[in-house]
């Protein structure tokens, strides 16, 4: 009898103890559930920690704002004379601001990519990224929620550049609808730019560095593309040239949905060459990412 009011205590006691700290039994596959819900509220987090370092340093939001303003009020005054010439316009488009908005919105996207890496290189010296390698996070929400940041940012400046462009007279032959395709590419090529900018700032772990190769690279591919001019007005080497130029292909999409309508074909391969870039790029960040915090 003894043995059996035992046995019924034994088997009462875990009961009891779960009542009273009210700690229930855990599911060994609850970790393995939570942990891309997880992954989601960090990467969200440091999303917003980066948008709200770009909004409480004013002057970097004004630069980041201001210059390619800048870019499209003085070019398309400076070249206006040129979109009225025969030649030009035999190309298709009504005026210089109607060809080189698209243009803007792509060398925005360029340049603010290599904002990035100089965000990365700030972090690096403020120990920012040490206190985020040991707190109890994922790494990989690190990179995520920047990305996210970076895209978000290139998708607001993109959006007023077009939105001045519009006000100064353009009129996108696809209405809303392509325009949301047009920041869509762009912002998907300045992504996979950011990624190089990552890598630049990961290895040197310096922002001149960063800064000075940003613009030996974005500025002469910008030049060696049809930003500047249409292909059909290119010298011969200058054309071959940017057939192998991938900010051709995001430029040509762009303009396209811009002056003559939905062109797939075009966009097409913007995506293809943006896939085939963020492979090396996205993939080189992540490991340069990873021997940094190892």
């Amino acid at each position: 009898m003894a043995k059996s009011i035992d046995v019924r205590e034994a088997q009462a006691a875990p009961k009891n103890q779960m009542a009273g700290d009210g700690r229930q039994p855990t599911d060994r596959s609850e970790p393995h559930r939570s942990s891309a819900a997880r992954l989601v509220s960090e990467s969200l987090a440091i999303y917003g920690r980066n948008l709200k370092k770009l909004v409480r340093i004013p002057m970097m939001l004004f630069f980041s704002l201001f210059q390619p303003m800048l870019w499209l009020l003085l070019f398309t005054q400076i070249f206006k004379k040129l979109g009225q010439f025969p030649q030009f316009q035999q190309q298709g488009y009504s005026s210089y601001l109607m060809f080189f908005a698209p243009s803007v919105l792509t060398m925005t996207v360029l340049t603010s990519a290599f904002q990035s890496g100089m965000g990365m290189v700030a972090d690096l010296e403020q120990g920012m990224l040490d206190k985020f390698l040991i707190s109890p996070i994922h790494r990989s929400s690190v990179l995520v929620g920047k990305v996210l940041a970076d895209a978000s940012r290139m998708v607001m400046q993109g959006t007023l550049v077009l939105v001045v462009a519009v006000l100064m007279g353009a009129r996108p032959k696809t209405g809303v609808a392509g325009v949301l395709v047009m920041l869509f590419t762009a912002a998907c090529f300045g992504i996979v730019w950011a990624g190089l900018s990552n890598i630049v700032a990961l290895r040197t772990k310096n922002s001149e560095m960063t800064m000075m190769i940003g613009i030996l690279l974005t500025f002469p591919l910008l030049f060696m593309s049809t930003a500047m001019m249409p292909s059909g007005l290119l010298p011969g080497w200058l054309k071959t040239v940017g057939k192998f130029n991938p900010v051709t292909y995001v430029i040509n999409t762009t303009r396209d949905f811009m002056n003559f309508g939905y062109s797939w074909m075009e966009f097409g391969k913007a995506i293809g060459v943006i896939v085939l870039v963020g492979a090396f790029t996205l993939t080189g960040a992540t490991r340069a990412f990873k021997k940094a915090t190892s």
